[in-house]
């Protein structure tokens, strides 16, 4: 059974390694040590509103320039820089109206820093791909609009809206094209977050008519590459999860317990996607001893990772709050009780 998290707090890694965590060379040292057959690397507009220069998904620094933000939470004397937190202004962001739309920035797609791509390509052992995250059609849209904002707008049907939403699909569309040129990548990742616990945070059909068919346009291109293409999304999907296949997704993660139940997404579609994460982060992971969580690993593998198709995992992401020896738990569980036939 694979390990897979969408992404790891460098602060868990350094722990892990026995010195600071980083770099590439460091994203990879871990990545192997770990049991992990992949290194992420994000590319595209996460990258440029969440500060992530080098790609690597660790501490978060949002540009001025491109988002508003409010005051870091976090005691940085306690817990050290890499434990702040910043936070995007969710009132207005930077593109407010036609003038600011005109005025703004916008990345180039070409742009990039690809060449941290040929770097992994030399320092991976042989068998290991990197897995790039990209998405953020629908959340760089609100992020740069402000939430309240983009929603009013929406509520409004203005043409700001549509406009940022389809400038942000080109980009990032031309991005997973340029990503596809490179033989070590082994996957697209699109975190795109659409949903709270009791369900979507817009409407389906906004959904269908502006966010997916760039989603489905970038999935046409990464399935033609015979890719797998993952989507990210926390909260209830029930209600778009026949559209995520129409888009080309062969797998979701990370499957939130709160929100969604992995054993009926097993029943109805496991034979379509692979399911990726839904170790509970809220509880397990986060308040619970190591033993529990082995307890809930076993359940996973003895529930769901018959016949393939599960991928274990945090029911998010790895952050620094969760103990160090609950994290350790969880991959030792895996490496010891998820081997095929399996049987708890």
């Amino acid at each position: 059974v694979p390990l897979f998290e969408g992404s790891i707090h460098e602060d868990i890694k350094s722990r892990f390694l026995g010195y600071p965590a980083g770099t590439l060379e460091t994203e990879v040292e871990f990545y192997v040590r770990a049991g992990y057959d992949y290194v992420p690397l994000t590319v595209g507009l996460r990258q440029t509103i969440r500060g992530e220069a080098s790609g690597i998904m660790g501490a978060k620094t949002l540009r001025s320039d491109v988002l508003k933000s409010v005051e870091p939470v976090g005691d940085a004397e306690t817990e050290g820089p890499a434990s702040s937190r910043l936070w995007a202004e969710e009132g207005e962001g930077q593109i407010v109206d036609e003038a600011s739309f005109d005025a703004f920035p916008w990345p180039d797609p070409d742009g990039y820093d690809y060449s941290r791509l040929e770097q992994l390509a030399r320092l991976m052992p042989d068998g290991m791909k990197v897995i790039v995250n990209v998405g953020y059609i629908f959340m760089a849209s609100w992020m740069l609009v402000g939430m309240e904002r983009f929603f009013i707008g929406l509520a409004l049907g203005e043409e700001l809206i549509r406009r940022v939403v389809e400038r942000v699909g080109q980009i990032q569309a031309q991005v997973v094209e340029n990503l596809l040129q490179f033989d070590c990548v082994g996957a697209i990742r699109m975190p795109d977050d659409l949903a709270c616990t009791t369900g979507l945070v817009v409407s389906p059909q906004f959904l269908r008519e502006q966010i997916f068919p760039w989603h489905k346009r970038i999935g046409e291109r990464v399935r033609a590459k015979a890719l797998p293409y993952l989507f990210h999304s926390d909260g209830r999907l029930y209600d778009v999860l026949d559209d995520l296949l129409d888009c080309g997704y062969n797998a979701l993660h990370p499957c939130e317990p709160a929100s969604m139940d992995i054993e009926r997404l097993k029943r109805q579609y496991g034979d379509r996607l692979c399911l990726c994460g839904n170790i509970d982060l809220d509880s397990t992971l986060t308040l619970g001893r190591p033993e529990d969580v082995e307890a809930e690993v076993k359940e996973r593998l003895r529930t769901v990772a018959p016949g393939g198709g599960y991928c274990c995992g945090a029911s998010n992401s790895v952050p620094e709050y969760v103990p160090y020896d609950n994290y350790i738990a969880m991959i030792e569980t895996v490496k010891r009780y998820g081997r095929y036939p399996i049987r708890i």
